[in-house]
């Protein structure tokens, strides 16, 4: 087998704004955005994944079960460059690059079970690195791509006097979506919003956006209204069906989920930083500060 090529180079991201170029889950599912599935009250025991190869076959499996149940938002989040890490450990080009990856093989593997996918990108440049390397990836499966923004110098406040609607993004015959990382710029995620809104009744899968920083109350709703009204009504509809968020410090753990099961709080070996001890498993999502004051101080 011929070796296959390093990503394309990195593109130089700054502020961004909106638009996209199609890929298929299976029976198509309509419904309630967070409907309750009789596998989740019961939960089960989740294998915590020690490879990307099984985080990312465990995330598929996840957001494929989902789909079965009606879960039409979901959210899939993991560190990018290890699975010990937390965002920001590595560099934002190197961070960015294992995110294309991920996000080309999670499409790939989510194929034979989806019905006309489309991966938005961040922007443009983006877009075309990952139609780019899902070739060098993954020869047999073609892959349909967009993307979200473009870039503005009032991005960063959710403002863009040049956007366009995201409509002329994607098309009509579209069935699902997969947003990779739309973190860089809060009107990725403004966009991701305006997706729903236009297609509410489509799948869509949000995969690393780091939702928690809209959860926490990151941005100052002085500054940021749009997204302070996002965070308040477009978020919170998120299923997390596939979620790694570590914690460091001398006593390092992980809070995980794997969808159908409950959301399980794991205490991680100091030495080894290999997880150790299942500790908490709640029915209901924790929030980040509850599992870090309760079990990693």
């Amino acid at each position: 087998m011929a070796p296959v090529p390093p990503p394309p180079p990195p593109s130089s991201r700054s502020s961004s704004c909106t638009t996209t170029t199609s890929f298929s889950f299976a029976s198509f599912l309509t419904g309630r955005s967070r409907p309750v599935s009789k596998r989740i009250k019961f939960g089960r025991a989740s294998a915590f994944p020690r490879t990307f190869d099984q985080c990312l076959s465990q995330a598929s499996r996840s957001v494929t079960m989902a789909l079965e149940d009606g879960v039409l938002l979901q959210e899939v989040e993991f560190p990018p460059t290890s699975l010990q890490a937390v965002c920001g450990d590595a560099e934002g080009s190197v961070e960015m690059d294992a995110n294309l990856e991920h996000a080309s093989d999670l499409s790939a593997s989510l194929l034979p079970s989806a019905r006309k996918l489309r991966v938005m990108l961040p922007e443009e440049s983006e877009m075309r690195r990952l139609v780019d390397l899902h070739g060098a990836r993954h020869r047999s499966k073609e892959v349909s791509a967009g993307y979200l923004t473009t870039p503005s110098l009032l991005g960063d406040v959710g403002l863009d006097l040049f956007k366009r609607d995201v409509t002329e993004a994607v098309s009509p015959e579209d069935g699902s979506f997969l947003c990779a990382y739309p973190s860089f710029s809060v009107n990725e995620m403004l966009a991701v919003e305006e997706l729903h809104e236009a297609y509410p009744a489509k799948p869509l899968v949000v995969m690393n956006g780091e939702l928690d920083r809209f959860r926490s109350g990151y941005y100052p709703k002085i500054f940021y209204r749009k997204v302070a009204l996002m965070a308040e009504a477009f978020i919170p509809a998120f299923e997390g069906t596939f979620y790694i968020h570590n914690f460091k410090g001398r006593s390092p753990g992980v809070l995980f989920r794997e969808y159908p099961g409950k959301w399980q709080v794991w205490r991680r070996d100091p030495n080894t930083m290999e997880v150790s001890k299942l500790v908490h498993e709640p029915d209901d999502r924790p929030t980040l500060r509850e599992v870090a004051l309760e079990y990693f101080v």
